[in-house]
Parts: structure tokens; sequence; C-alpha cells
């Protein structure tokens, strides 16, 4: 058997084994360690399949290993004249320098015995002939094919380097031409254009790139973005760990803050149109005020991972004033579950929000619970719910519902109070990147009150540090469900109604009404003239003795709605207020005393507003300023109030005024010694025959 040549033999294993011939014979050009995606570029550069459209991001090598490729089919003989393309003639031309560099440096290329000696008589600048005379030539996007031809070899192989420029700045018609150029061109003027070794390099550069239309055309399309999720663990994983590592490729992403589109592009592989970047810089429109009365809706889409390394948690604040929404503040912090919840709680504080709406799914997982012990421990009740995440929509899911605030973007409708970078940015990224923040304020136009109850109620109503009448009565209008009690500690007199305080408490009577009578009693502490002894119209003449100025605690009396005295349906409301004890009266009709709330808001006494409203009555005043609302049910405004703890506590106060509005209000120590009742069904008083008895 004759012994093999050594020199056949090797280069029949570098041809079997193509991973090797790049490692072998271009060391010098890896200074770093491979990765399995460089084994994946090369196979696919190498495989039978006669076009593949190749992207990767900038830095992973793909030009470096497709030039490469490009010397061992020299040196394979596997054609006969190869044309490389790009963007322009000159970007060719360093293409075609770097691959005459090897056939000129390279020791084991064309100074070794072992593939020869190749370099022939041509050596120009956009063109080689080897000594094998196969060429190797370059021409520009645009060029002219004319005598491409090789002898009478047409082209029958072709490499597409990056025929879209980085640099240019391209429309939507100039990419078409492109295309064109390609398709009517460029492909024809191969030997075979069904069979012919075409790689394209490439990365796309918005919607309509060369990338793009080369996949859907149907080309066999490989991409390598610089981090992917293992398909076992789903865990992120950077594609070439020993140059960029996870660190290093987090560090890079910082600098593309608000610019995610281009780090997308290049580096992700991934691309979008002109016509994607819904939300443009000029759109953002900076005006900086202070909240005074505006009513305030918060939102949290929290993290769903619990462990240090949580997912961001987007929020916003933001108020309607008229049709514009004006944004308060917003962030997508990385945070922790308690720290959640400790965010509910923050925010409650600073903006005094109507809601505080959570994703539903979130707050089901790990919040609820916390939230309502929280509140327990502080002693502070926050106007929280949950609202179903939006995830699926026809429209396209949570893009395209973020994608629904770009009306009012472009209306100049959308108002930010302060510098938002987090937000603005994740805009300005949109669809890329992170859009927690964004998502968050998405839900601005889904929570905007349909038709608030009270429109009359403004600034006007409300005042600082209210102070209580003293001598007056006072009264606790309540209501209460089997789950929630809120009350009013109200005074009504000489055509004013004062709310001074309030209460809204997760709980049934029995659990909350001592707790509410607890601080109303301290809230109701009254200065009162005590008259001393009775004397004759003889003795009075002699001494002057006034009547002493006391101090005293003055138990509020509480007003419930009528509906509470029903034997089967009552949830223990006068009970709870009997158990105390306290003094309870049945309130009048809700809806007179609707209309006549809304009446007192319109009026005005001795110069003044007739409803006045502290800042300490929190939950009235988010109430009016719109937690009170009618709501929007698939397009039709509902008669009845929203449902919840607004509702309850609205109730419960025109109940009262309309006790009011009878006239049914003075103070007990002033009575005239008749037996007054007041019919619960229409809250009129009247002198009743009966005996005299309490309630």
């Amino acid at each position: 058997m004759a012994e093999l040549d050594p020199r056949a033999e090797a280069i029949r294993y570098l041809s079997e084994d193509r991973w090797e011939a790049h490692r072998l014979l271009f060391r010098h050009r890896h200074p770093e360690e491979s990765c399995a995606a460089h084994r994946e570029i090369v196979r696919v550069i190498h495989s039978r399949q006669p076009r593949v459209n190749i992207e990767g991001f900038r830095g992973i090598g793909k030009s470096t290993f497709l030039e490469e490729g490009a010397v061992l089919r020299a040196c394979f003989r596997e054609f006969h004249n190869m044309v490389v393309v790009s963007a322009s003639y000159m970007r060719a031309v360093d293409r075609l320098s770097a691959i005459k560099r090897e056939f000129e440096i390279n020791p084991f290329i064309g100074q070794e015995p072992l593939f020869g000696h190749l370099r022939g008589s041509v050596w120009q600048e956009g063109k080689i002939v080897l000594a094998t005379e196969a060429c190797i030539q370059a021409i520009g996007r645009g060029q002219s094919l004319a005598g491409l031809k090789h002898y009478d070899w047409r082209p029958d192989a072709l490499l597409i380097d990056d025929l879209e420029d980085p640099e240019e700045v391209r429309t939507d018609p100039e990419r078409e031409m492109t295309w064109k150029w390609v398709l009517e061109t460029l492909l024809p003027s191969l030997a075979d254009p069904a069979t012919t070794w075409v790689r394209s390099l490439g990365t796309r550069r918005g919607v309509g790139s060369l990338p793009e239309r080369l996949e859907k055309a149907g080309w066999p399309t490989v991409k390598y973005p610089i981090e992917f999720k293992d398909l076992e663990t789903g865990k992120r994983t950077a594609t070439w760990p020993g140059k960029f590592p996870l660190a290093k490729i987090d560090a890079m992403h910082e600098m593309y803050r608000g610019d995610e589109h281009t780090w997308a592009q290049e580096y992700l592989c991934q691309a979008s149109s002109v016509s994607d970047r819904v939300f443009r810089r000029e759109q953002f429109r900076y005006e900086p005020r202070v909240r005074t009365w505006e009513p305030v809706y918060c939102f949290i889409d929290p993290a769903r991972t619990v462990g240090q390394k949580s997912a961001s948690t987007g929020w916003a604040a933001w108020s309607w004033v008229n049709r514009r929404l004006v944004v308060w503040a917003s962030d997508a912090p990385v945070l922790l579950p308690d720290e959640i919840v400790a965010l509910v709680f923050d925010l409650n504080e600073r903006f005094e929000p109507v809601w505080i709406e959570i994703e539903q799914d979130g707050l089901e997982q790990f919040l609820l619970q916390p939230i309502r012990q929280e509140q327990v421990r502080r002693g502070v009740a926050v106007p929280y719910r949950g609202r179903k995440a939006i995830t699926a929509t026809r429209g396209g899911g949570k893009l395209a519902f973020i994608r629904g605030l770009q009306p009012f973007f472009e209306a100049g409708e959308v108002v930010f109070a302060q510098p938002l970078p987090e937000l603005e940015n994740q805009f300005m990224s949109f669809p890329h990147g992170r859009i927690d923040a964004a998502n968050a304020l998405a839900y601005a136009p889904v929570t905007r009150p349909a038709a608030p109850i009270y429109n009359e109620f403004s600034v006007e109503h409300i005042v600082e540090d209210l102070a209580m009448m003293q001598g007056k009565p006072v009264f606790l209008a309540a209501n209460a469900t089997g789950s929630v009690t809120a009350a009013v500690l109200a005074q009504a007199f000489d055509g004013r109604l004062l709310i001074l305080a309030d209460w809204v408490m997760e709980g049934p009577p029995a659990e909350c009404v001592e707790h509410i009578a607890e601080q109303a009693v301290l809230a109701g502490e009254s200065a009162r003239l005590e008259p001393g002894k009775p004397r004759s119209w003889e003795e009075m003449l002699k001494i002057a003795a006034p009547d002493r100025l006391v101090l005293r605690r003055r138990s509020p009396v509480w007003v419930v709605p009528p509906g509470h005295r029903e034997r089967y349906t009552n949830v223990g409301l006068h009970q709870a207020v009997r158990a105390i004890p306290a003094e309870s009266r049945s309130g009048g009709e809700r809806v007179r005393g609707s209309l006549a709330l809304r009446d007192f808001l319109t009026r005005r006494e001795r110069g003044f507003p007739m409803v006045e409203i502290s800042t300490e009555a929190r939950w009235t005043l988010r109430a009016l300023a719109g937690g009170y609302t009618r709501s929007l049910v698939h397009g039709r405004l509902q008669d009845e109030a929203e449902a919840g703890p607004y509702r309850v506590l609205i109730e419960g106060l025109e109940s009262f005024i309309a006790l009011v509005k009878a006239g049914v209000t003075e103070d007990k120590d002033e009575d005239d010694g008749q037996n007054w009742r007041v019919d619960e069904r229409t809250g009129q008083r009247y002198v009743s025959a009966m005996p005299m008895r309490t309630q």
C-alpha cells in the first residue's frame, strides 16, 4: 500500500474540518478564546447551502471569519470568480485588502508548500488573480457589473458584506432601490443564481433593510445576538463570554440608555422602523408645577421575581387636569417584595392618591397580605386595588397597550412636572429595552374617571387645618358594608357644612366602630358655656356671676343611612354604635342628600363656600376629586357610583346631608322638649305622639 503524501493528507484533513483549518491557519487573527457561536458561523460559511444570510452583533467577528472563509475556498480551489460586494467600492476594497494580506504574510498560505505559491499575475486594488487563475474582485453597491466575467467564468461565489453602510441614514425608498439592485442586477449576474455560493453579512437597520428582506424572501438566516436566554434554564447567557461577559454587556448597554433602538440593531439583531418609534423627544413637555388639589392616580407594575436580582418595578403618578395628563413622578427601580410594599405607603404619603393600582397578578402573588398587615401596623388605610394586567390584546399585547399613549403625546396633552429620565429613556427606546415605567403610565387612560359625580367640587372647598366650630353639634356620618366601615366627622349650622375628618377601615362595623369613635371623640374636644345655678332676679342684680367657660369632651352623634335599620340585611352598624355606647340616628334618603350636596357645593354663605373640607379629611377630598365616580362599562356610563370605599363613605355623607336639608341637626341640649322624630324613609322631622324614648 502506497504511503500517503503528508501534504495531501494535511489538505484533506483541513478541508474536512473547516473549524480546525480556521483555528490552525489563522491563529494570529484570534487572540481571544473562541466561543460556540464562532464554530456555528464557520459551519454556516462552509455549508453546502447555496445561500445564507448571516447576522451577528458588532464585534463577534463574522467579517473576519468570512474573509478567512474566502481564503480557504481559494486554497481548496472551490471557485473561479469570487465577487466581494459592499456599501461602496472602497469598503469592498478594504475587505479585499484583508483577504490579499493573508496570501502575502500568512506563513501557512502562499509561502509554505502546503498550498503552493498562490499569488498570481494580477494584484490590484480592486482585483486579484491567483496562481490557480481564480479571481477575487471588489465592487460597490449600485456599481455597473459590466466586465464582471473573469475569462469565461461568470461569478460563481458572492460575498456580500454590509451592503447598507452603518454610517448612512437611509430612507425607505433608498432601501427599496438597494433591494431592486440586488434582485435585478447583482443576483442575475451570477453563473447560476440558484446554486451559486452566496454569503451575506449585515445588520438590520430599520424595517425593509436587506437582511430582513433576504429572510422574508426565504434565505436561510442565522442570528447571533450578544446575549440570549438559555433554552434549559431561561437565564441570560453571553454569546461570547470570553470577550463579552454579562457584566461588560450591561456596561455597554448602559451607554445606550434612551437609544435602545440602536442597541437592539447593533447587538441584539433586532430592527425597528421609524414608524415603530412612536415617541419622539420633542414630544416631552416639561412644565414645573407644584401639586395642590389635583386628584392623583398611581400605578405599580411589580416585578414578578423575589430574589436579589428582581426585575425592575415600574410605577407612575399622574393627574388628569381637564384634558391634560400631568405626570408627577415615575421610576423603575429594582425592588424586592418588601420594598414594593414600602413603595405603596410612600406613594400614599407623598401624593395622597385617589387610587394606588397594582397589576393584579403581582398583587395576588405576594403583595396583598403584606399590605394589609402593614396597614394595621401603621394604622393607615391605603386606597389600593388590583387591576387585571394588560397582557394580550388584539392590537399586539403590552407593546400595543403602551403605544396607545402616542395620540396624547402627539396632541401635546402629556405634561411632565419634573424631569423623569428613566421614563423618558424607556419611551425613547420603545419598543426595545425595559418598558416597566412606560407600562405603568399607559394605565392612565384606563384609570381615568369616566364621570365624577360631583363636578362642582373645586380647590376653594379645601381648607388647611379647618377648625371645629365651638359650641356647635358634631356628627359622625357613617356607613358600612360587610368588609368596609367609613365615617365622616362633620358639623352643619348657619348655612355651613364643615367636614373635619374621616375614616375608612377594612372590616365590619363590629371591629371598626369603636376605634372610629375614640378618634372622633379626641377630634371633638369643644369649649362650652356651663351656666351656674338658677338665681332670683334680685340676686342677679346684686352680684354678676357669669357663666363658666369649660372644656368638656363632646361625643358626636352618629348618623347612618336608613337601610341599616333593615331587619334582615343590616351589617350591624347600629348595633356596633349602641355597644360603645353612643347615640345613633337614621339619616335621610341618599338621593335627596346627593341633590343637596351638589347644591351646597355651588353656593356661598357670607362670601365663603357653604362646604368647607379640612385637609385632614383625605378620603373625602379624594372621593369628591375623582374617587366617587360613575364607571364606564362596555362603553356605557353606569347609573350608580363605582363600588368601593369611596362609595361607602360618600353615601353615608349624603344620607347625613339629607338630614341637614331637613333641618334636623340642632344640639340636643337646646331641644325644646318636644318629642321630635325623623322619618327614616324621607329624612323629614316630625313630632311623635309616642312616649319619649331614645334611639
